[in-house]
């Protein structure tokens, strides 16, 4: 699974790496420690033009009676996003790409002792692009309030470094998949055999001190290696 994450990067420094066409968004606060329920850059394609905005992390149904209906999955499985009746439309129609500057997983260490956390990134710095899919919400009796777009993380399998680590991990596009994930399809399985075939991707894990398990703290502080039993 994806429960945690770092977004570190600026509007344009995504708006450059992703090739932008409009930024629609206000910088968000850098963050080292992302969270469930909390806005998220990201890319969306609107009639061939990719824009760079903002959802919200937890997928809101579109059955769903208020804000607080649940459940609100942050994740999609790979597996039963095409076929499931609550990520299904989302998938065909409203992909996207989530930016990452990195991730954090932890690793079950056996009874009795205490799971440990892993930072994963790129080994050059370079964001991560997770493979998201949204949805839009608003409420059945006000047909002129705002919509809520909110976002889920699609997973796939471990691979390459994260297989010691966790047997979950984000489906985590090459630049060569942007634009199909991006662009609505009708083309399922072609997509996702496509997924299938990717090679893993090449991500340095450094383990961390367990001062990232709690999501009130956040800062660089996080990121220096260390073990739960230091």
């Amino acid at each position: 699974m994806c429960g945690r994450f770092l977004s570190l990067s600026s509007p344009q420094d995504l708006a450059e790496r992703f090739e932008v066409d409009e930024i629609r968004t206000e910088p968000l606060a850098v963050r080292h420690n992302v969270a469930p329920s909390t806005a998220l850059y990201a890319i969306i394609d609107h009639e061939e033009q990719r824009r760079l905005g903002t959802l919200r992390w937890g997928f809101l149904a579109p059955w769903a009676t208020d804000l607080r209906h649940r459940p609100q999955p942050i994740n999609a499985r790979v597996e039963t996003v095409a076929s499931s009746r609550m990520f299904r439309p989302a998938f065909e129609r409203r992909r996207c790409l989530l930016p990452a500057d990195g991730f954090y997983e932890w690793q079950d260490r056996g009874e009795g002792r205490r799971k440990q956390p892993f930072h994963l990134a790129d080994p050059d710095g370079a964001p991560l692009a997770f493979a998201g899919i949204y949805t839009t919400w608003r409420p059945e009796d006000d047909a002129d309030a705002d919509p809520v777009a909110s976002t889920a993380i699609v997973t796939t399998e471990a691979a390459g470094a994260m297989r010691d680590i966790h047997h979950r991990m984000p489906v985590i596009l090459p630049p060569t998949l942007w634009h199909d994930w991006l662009r609505p399809t009708d083309d399922a399985p072609h997509l996702l055999e496509a997924i299938r075939s990717m090679s893993p991707p090449a991500l340095r894990a450094t383990p961390i001190t367990d001062r990232v398990n709690s999501v009130r703290n956040d800062g660089p502080e996080l990121l220096e290696p260390g073990t739960v039993d230091d």
